[in-house]
C-alpha cells in the first residue's frame, strides 16, 4: 500500500510474531498465534494452487467464436510459459513454486529466531499447511483448526492465565 511517497508492506514480513511489541504496548500476558508453524509442508498446497488458478482460467476461458480463439491462444501461452519455467522434467517445481518455497523458510526462520528471543508467554501453532495463500475459500477450515490448537494449549493458557489473576 502507498502512503505519501512510502509503499509499506505487512509487518509480518519482519516480525511475524510481534510478541515484543505487544509487550512494549503494556500487554501483561502475550498469546501469540505463529501462523508459520507448519509452513514448509505448503509446497503441495502452492502446486495445488497454481494448477486450480489455471484451472479457473481455463473454465472462465471457454468460451466460442473469437472469445474461444482467445481462450485458446491465452492457453498455450500459459502452458509455454509454465513449461519454460518448469524446464523440461514434469516434477520440477515451478518459480513461482521455488520462490514461494524460499520465502516460507526465510519466514520460518526469522518466526523462531524472534520467539526464541523473546518468546510468548503461550505460543499458539494452527496446522495450516494443507491451505493454501490463495484459499480464501476455506476460512472456515483455517477457523475450525485455530479452535483445535487452542484446545490443545488449553492446559498452558489455563496455567498462564491463572497465574495472572
Amino acid at each position: 500500500m502507498k502512503r505519501g511517497e512510502h509503499w509499506l508492506v505487512d509487518g509480518g514480513l519482519v516480525n511475524p510474531v510481534p510478541v515484543s511489541v505487544a509487550r512494549a504496548l503494556g500487554a501483561d500476558i502475550v498469546i501469540a498465534v505463529n501462523l508459520n508453524a507448519d509452513i514448509l509442508g505448503r509446497r503441495a498446497t502452492a502446486r495445488e494452487a497454481s494448477r486450480a488458478a489455471s484451472a479457473s482460467v481455463t473454465t472462465s476461458l471457454g468460451l466460442g467464436g473469437v472469445a474461444g480463439q482467445l481462450g485458446a491462444s491465452l492457453r498455450r501461452g500459459r502452458d509455454s510459459l509454465i513449461a519454460s519455467l518448469r524446464g523440461s522434467h514434469p516434477d520440477t517445481p515451478h518459480l513461482f513454486e521455488v520462490l514461494a518455497g524460499s520465502l516460507n523458510i526465510m519466514q520460518d526462520r526469522i518466526t523462531r529466531s524472534r520467539a526464541a528471543g523473546d518468546p510468548p508467554d503461550v505460543m499458539l501453532l494452527p496446522r495450516l499447511a494443507n491451505i493454501g495463500l490463495l484459499d480464501f475459500h476455506r476460512a472456515a477450515e483455517g477457523i475450525e483448526e485455530g479452535k483445535r490448537s487452542v484446545k490443545r494449549m488449553l492446559p498452558a493458557l489455563e496455567v498462564t492465565l491463572g497465574e495472572s489473576g
